[in-house]
């Protein structure tokens, strides 16, 4: 296995690679890469990181282009735990491309990455070898175990995937200030050091276009630009029409709408406090929209190390192991 980004959810993904069985090959960071084919340290690694310092200083690194590190250590598993970033996302596509046309096995969690290239790798010819459970809030396996069915008959998705605008909106609604609940997302580790992404809808619109690529498949293989997609921004919500939903039985939400047609939008809608979208700040919900009726993915993989146990599911899936815990 072969870990590229081991920042803090690859430290913690590292701290957990004892539950599966497979060696670690290589660790990849912006500086470096560690490379033994016996096999690494995962722990002593995370704990160079966590003090600070680059792979770099690391005995034996070397200094190569990332996809040239992952072609060269040719492992059979990548796990790309690197963070989402719009300014980095085609060099994330391509570290995905080049692990794939390496032979390797992809758990993914940057959802920049996925939403560039969703119908390529969970429909297209890769289908079956990219692993999105963490990229998609805990809900990736249940998305890909289902999307035969969902490709055939949903004709529209609704998500409420971003925890942070709702931990936000909670504390509005208790008479709290915007501070206050930014300050609340922090302490739970959901907010990013730039939290503009929360902040103006760009995070749950790349989900949705992540997940209307998937599921709706071969139009969206040059999917529409996540920025192009209509968002509200948390910070010109009136506090007070929060508070007064709230006296009404009901609550807010920051959902991403999209169908078959193209129309995407993230907007914040009221929503009756039975709603399965009226769901706490510790986790997400993928609605797809069938002539059944309602089909619901609920996922707990909310900060670091939720997502590592992500990434940790899909690399056991992959290798055919159940976690060890």
């Amino acid at each position: 296995m072969h870990l590229v980004g081991p920042g803090a959810v690859g430290r913690a993904f590292l701290n957990e690679l004892a539950a599966l069985p497979v060696r670690l090959v290589a660790v990849t960071d912006r500086t470096a890469t560690v490379f033994a084919k016996a096999g690494l340290d995962g722990a002593a690694l995370a704990a160079h990181k966590a003090a600070g310092l680059p792979l770099a200083t690391w005995p034996g690194a070397e200094v190569l282009p990332t996809p040239l590190a992952i072609a060269l250590c040719g492992a059979d598993v990548v796990v790309d735990a690197t963070p989402s970033d719009a300014a980095d996302t085609a060099q994330a596509v391509e570290r995905v491309r080049t692990a794939l046309r390496s032979g390797a096995f992809v758990a993914l969690a940057g959802k920049h990455a996925l939403a560039a290239a969703a119908a390529e790798w969970l429909v297209g010819a890769q289908r079956g070898r990219v692993g999105v459970q963490a990229a998609l809030g805990g809900t990736g396996q249940s998305l890909v175990g289902e999307l035969d069915a969902l490709r055939a008959d949903c004709h529209a998705v609704c998500l409420c995937a971003n925890a942070t605008s709702t931990v936000v909106l909670q504390v509005l609604e208790r008479g709290g200030s915007l501070a206050e609940g930014l300050a609340a997302a922090r302490a739970r580790g959901l907010l990013e050091a730039d939290p503009s992404a929360d902040l103006d809808g760009s995070d749950a619109a790349q989900k949705l276009v992540a997940v209307c690529g998937a599921v709706f498949g071969a139009p969206w293989l040059r999917p529409p630009e996540p920025a192009a997609v209509a968002r509200a921004d948390l910070r010109a919500l009136d506090p007070e029409q929060l508070r007064e939903r709230a006296r009404r039985g009901l609550t807010t939400r920051l959902l991403a709408r999209g169908d078959r047609q193209g129309n995407l939008r993230v907007a914040f809608e009221a929503v009756s406090v039975g709603s399965p979208f009226a769901v706490p700040g510790d986790r997400v919900v993928y609605g797809y929209e069938l002539p059944s009726g309602l089909r619901v993915h609920t996922g707990l993989g909310l900060g670091p190390r939720p997502t590592a146990l992500g990434l940790l599911a899909d690399v056991a899936a992959a290798v055919g192991a159940e976690v060890r815990r």
